[in-house]
């Protein structure tokens, strides 16, 4: 069990995403619309545990179906309600999320400057 646990622990440590609801890590709401997300792009530190709040707004398309990088599935955002993902960033580089179809795409972990708007 105590093996379990520590295989679990290392996997999240290197940036995989967990579909709970999270109470620890800086909480980073990013807005999601038809047009893309918004922020697309937010500063974060190596390491750091972070919430990844998605709020939806209006008409989404296909940007309400989520994939962030190192997650074993993609998230849905519902209509009404906002969702909740926890992740740990990689000891570097980004961590980047897009819809399924790749329209829209945001980036975590790069100063937001360095990113296109959708």
């Amino acid at each position: 069990m105590k093996t379990v646990l520590l295989l679990f622990a290392v996997l999240c440590s290197v940036g995989c995403a967990e579909k709970q609801k999270a109470n620890e890590g800086r909480r980073v709401e990013i807005t999601v619309t038809g047009d893309g997300y918004h922020p697309a792009g937010m500063a974060a530190q190596p390491g750091e545990k972070l919430v990844l709040v998605f709020k939806p707004s209006g008409f989404m398309g296909c940007c309400n179906k989520i994939v962030i990088a190192g997650a074993t599935e993609a998230v849905t955002v519902p209509r009404d309600k906002p969702i909740e993902v926890a992740v740990t960033m990689p000891p570097s580089g980004p961590l980047g999320f897009a819809c399924t179809m790749n329209m829209c795409k945001g980036s975590i972990g790069l100063p937001a400057a360095n990113h296109d708007a959708n």
